[in-house]
């Protein structure tokens, strides 16, 4: 992971992500409950930050809303590029009742990839090996996924996941850093928050 393409991700993502809740947050705001906090943080030559404050309720808002060939009605139609949505559910049944355990480990020159589960959450982990170190840590609560493969066949509920992480203990869901940069995404009952 360079910083060049950190850099790119990190604009882009935290720009669509704000511009996409911004029109809904301050109607939305005032309900209070649960937030989605994103913290972007460049140290580097050129020194930046992104900070996103989002009310739950406007990724609900925005799943429900969205109508595309493939989303409709907060759920994503799958099997139109080799995914089978039966097979998918399958194997996450397999992982659900597994015991807590390492399931995928990679090793390379340029990182260390594992995927786990460990408690109530599924683990993905990248330790890179170049000069900066990057490192990337997601941690996923198991309901979430459960909710997200709760769907009529081919379909993935995008927002029965986003209300199952609402309804999930206060953690950070991503963090990223990669040399002088950090990405942090998390969920908490606070407005406003810092990293």
């Amino acid at each position: 992971m360079t910083r060049t393409t950190m850099g790119g991700w990190v604009a882009g993502g935290a720009a669509a992500l704000l511009a996409a809740g911004l029109a809904l947050a301050p109607a939305l705001a005032q309900s209070g409950g649960r937030w989605l906090h994103v913290r972007v943080v460049d140290s580097g030559e050129k020194a930046a930050s992104v900070k996103v404050n989002l009310p739950v309720s406007v990724l609900e808002t925005m799943a429900q809303a969205i109508e595309d060939d493939h989303f409709h009605d907060g759920r994503i139609e799958l099997g139109h590029d080799g995914i089978d949505a039966a097979q998918l559910q399958e194997m996450w049944k397999a992982i659900r009742s597994s015991q807590d355990m390492e399931f995928v480990t990679v090793e390379s020159d340029d990182a260390t990839v594992k995927v786990a589960k460990s408690g109530k959450y599924l683990l993905a982990k990248v330790d890179g090996h170049d000069g900066d170190g990057g490192k990337v840590d997601v941690r996923i609560p198991l309901d979430v996924v459960d909710a997200l493969l709760q769907a009529p066949k081919g379909q993935l509920n995008v927002k029965g996941a986003i209300q199952a992480l609402a309804a999930h203990d206060d953690g950070a869901i991503v963090q990223v850093h990669d040399g002088a940069n950090e990405v942090k995404v998390w969920i908490d009952s606070k407005a406003e928050a810092d990293i």
